[in-house]
């Protein structure tokens, strides 16, 4: 496959944007190919965002979860909702996730789920087409917790086993297995250690949450008598491998273990926002040489899952903190793409254009952003980067073509989910 005549932003260090062809041999980028030209005459060529927090259960929550604050959110919507979940939901709302994001240019997530339906999550991800690391979530602790969602120890960590054993490296290597303990609040300190030495042993990720809202961090520390990023590093879970969501109320000692450790965090700022806990100090972050990847989180707490908004409002965040330019373009769209791909230790493979990486790339419609010319990360950062997205190539394969989504019907996946949803809200008793 050739894809000819784009301006490429290989996201290269020290790589310019260029006209020029990109050439798709199998599921890699190569040198030369042959068969299927696209013509991305007028577009950039780019590579596809990497998203290094979602959570696909929550995407058929959607408005059922306004106005309330994180512990209240959880407590009194999504852990309900959660608990309700069957078959049936799982699948409506995984696949109305997958056609939000692979239509707004997302091609990798670390997705989160919920204590249940893993089985059911992973095989809309492999049918989907798109890239991920996905983890069932892991609580066997924490207030206000239904009973259906509490596990034990023992069942959470079995649970997690058999998902690595089916699903690690399953579709080629697309779609692989992350350890996913909830939070310190709903984990005893016996699964995080497990879970320590677990991923320590497999050289799996560890995905969490952790500093996201002061409530929390207050609950932690009258628990634990630690700081919640302290207390993540004393059971082991602060390592090189770890990608820990949120991060919006870090002190400095927080941040000197983050950096010493190699942990990376993931800027959520819709979410953050939207939910009142605040905003993370990014530069100051990266600054420590901290990876900061970005993700929408769940829909329930952002009502979109576009990865462009996320990285706009990520830039002008930045701005609001320390002044214009605190954050470039370029920075903010390396957020997306390659410092996304590190923290998920998938950087050899994806995250720039370079031959001999795994073909995962986006075509933007140069026309369809704000603005007629101008610098091309300024362009696609600020001037609506999803509205341009025409193509969406992973493994080699195209998933959306000429803005149409190819591996999911869309108005299917809307139908399903409209279905499920009434029975879903009755089993929570919402």
């Amino acid at each position: 496959m050739k894809i000819s005549g784009g301006t490429v932003l290989s996201m290269k260090a020290g790589d310019a944007p260029a006209i020029r062809d990109v050439f798709i041999e199998g599921d890699r980028l190569a040198d030369r190919a042959d068969g299927e030209t696209i013509d991305a005459s007028g577009c950039y060529v780019m590579p596809g965002l990497v998203q290094t927090h979602v959570h696909l259960v929550q995407t058929i929550f959607r408005g059922l979860a306004e106005e309330l604050s994180l512990l209240e959110w959880l407590r009194d919507r999504i852990w309900p909702l959660e608990a309700a979940h069957d078959e049936r939901s799982f699948r409506a709302t995984a696949r109305l996730g997958l056609l939000d994001l692979l239509s707004t240019g997302t091609t990798t997530i670390l997705d989160m789920g919920t204590t249940h339906g893993g089985e059911v999550i992973a095989e809309e991800l492999v049918a989907s087409g798109i890239r991920a690391r996905f983890g069932q979530a892991m609580m066997d602790g924490g207030d206000g917790v239904p009973a259906s969602l509490r596990e034990t120890t023992g069942d959470s960590l079995h649970r997690s086993a058999r998902l690595v054993m089916k699903w690690n490296e399953a579709a080629d290597g697309r779609i692989g297995y992350a350890y996913a303990p909830r939070f310190a609040l709903s984990c005893t300190r016996e699964l995080l250690e497990a879970v320590a030495e677990i991923t320590k042993h497999l050289e799996l990720l560890v995905h969490t949450h952790s500093n996201e809202n002061v409530a929390e961090r207050h609950l932690i520390e009258a628990a634990t008598g630690r700081a919640p990023t302290a207390y993540l590093d004393d059971v082991g879970l602060v390592n090189e491998r770890s990608v820990i969501a949120h991060g919006v109320n870090l002190d400095d000692r927080e941040i000197g273990i983050l950096t010493e450790r190699g942990a990376s965090i993931t800027h959520c700022p819709s979410s953050n926002l939207k939910l009142g806990s605040g905003t993370a100090d990014v530069r100051r972050l990266r600054d420590r040489g901290i990876t900061v990847g970005v993700g929408a989180d769940g829909a329930a707490c952002n009502n979109r899952l576009d990865g462009f908004e996320e990285l706009r409002l990520a830039a002008l965040l930045a701005s609001g903190l320390h002044g214009p330019g605190a954050l470039t373009a370029w920075d903010i769209l390396a957020m997306g793409t390659c410092d996304g791909a590190k923290a998920m230790r998938l950087d050899a493979e994806i995250g720039t254009l370079e031959v001999g990486k795994k073909a995962d790339l986006i075509v933007l419609d140069a026309e369809k952003l704000a603005g007629p010319a101008g610098d091309p990360a300024t362009r696609i950062v600020y001037g609506g980067g999803s509205r341009a997205l025409r193509d969406v190539i992973v493994d080699g394969k195209v998933v959306v073509r000429g803005f149409a989504p190819l591996t999911l019907d869309a108005a299917e996946v809307h139908a399903r989910a409209a279905e499920a949803l009434p029975a879903l809200v009755k089993r929570a008793g919402l």
